[in-house]
């Protein structure tokens, strides 16, 4: 591999899809806020930059997986004066989607181009490389990204113009809400039906309740404990971005202003950095 890769977003997703990167053989040079972050793919072979602006000198690719919007703003300013003529910039984060047409107009003016790629998969899906990306912009911009968006996912899927990968992907946690909010509700009722976990899997992981998140948060929502791979702030932001889209369409809906609401009084009582198993925890 000789095409040089930028990385900044070094959290639980964005750690596992850096590394897939490095052990691809892709040189890798990575930025984040807190430099401690950067020590682990130091050690396997990255080079960590001293500011955004050196990181965009130096690399044909910059990939970014971000905490929200205001950071993706943040760090693409401060990446511009550093942009080089035909590099390409890939956001991943679940961000608004009228950033998708500012940041489409930044990097041109450095003549650069620009993808919105979120992804869904969670963090199972970055360590294996079994993650899907919803990707808007220029087909032929994707094509020059497949080999690379390749080793961090099994499908890149186009969905249109700038701006469509970040809408693809709130409709994506605007379904998944309803799945987790129905797990937290029908696990509360198992508990207090008295069902343990082994007859809950035997009675339902093959009918029309199961699925990949049952599979994966049953047991954790039923103890309101485990590994914390997505948290309630998180999943609160996501749908109050899949709210505010929904009514610049002038189509306000009226489970995701519930769906919010629920997330709220969850991050009241548990904190917003808590996992999302804690939401069968509610009513408790």
């Amino acid at each position: 591999m000789t095409e040089t890769i930028g990385w900044v977003g070094l959290g639980k997703m964005g750690l596992p899809m850096a590394q897939r990167l490095l052990q691809a053989g892709y040189p890798l040079h990575v930025w984040a806020r807190n430099p401690e972050q950067t020590l682990t793919l130091r050690k396997q072979g990255a080079r960590v930059a001293t500011d955004l602006l050196e990181l965009a000198q130096r690399c044909q690719t910059v990939c970014t997986i971000l905490g929200d919007t205001r950071d993706v703003e943040s760090v693409y300013e401060k990446l511009l004066p550093g942009m080089q003529p035909d590099s390409i910039f890939i956001d991943m984060t679940t961000a608004a989607p009228r950033m998708a047409a500012a940041l489409v107009k930044l990097t041109a003016t450095r003549g650069a181009q620009f993808l919105d790629a979120p992804v869904t998969g969670g963090v199972a899906g970055a360590a294996n490389g079994t993650l899907t990306h919803f990707v808007g912009g220029d087909a032929a911009v994707l094509q020059r990204s497949a080999a690379l968006l390749a080793q961090l996912g099994q499908r890149a899927v186009h969905c249109g113009a700038a701006g469509s990968g970040y809408r693809m992907k709130l409709v994506n946690q605007t379904m998944i809400a309803g799945v987790f909010l129905g797990l937290a509700e029908g696990l509360a009722l198992a508990r207090s039906s008295h069902f343990d976990i082994r007859l809950l899997n035997t009675a339902l992981s093959k009918g029309t309740a199961s699925g990949m998140l049952f599979d994966s948060y049953a047991q954790r929502m039923m103890h309101g404990s485990g590994d914390v791979t997505f948290t309630l702030g998180l999943l609160r932001k996501d749908l109050r971005l899949a709210q505010a889209e929904a009514e610049f369409q002038q189509h306000p809906s009226p489970f995701l202003k519930f769906a919010v609401q629920y997330l709220n009084t969850a991050c009241e009582r548990f904190g917003a950095h808590a996992g999302v198993q804690m939401l069968s925890q509610l009513e408790q």
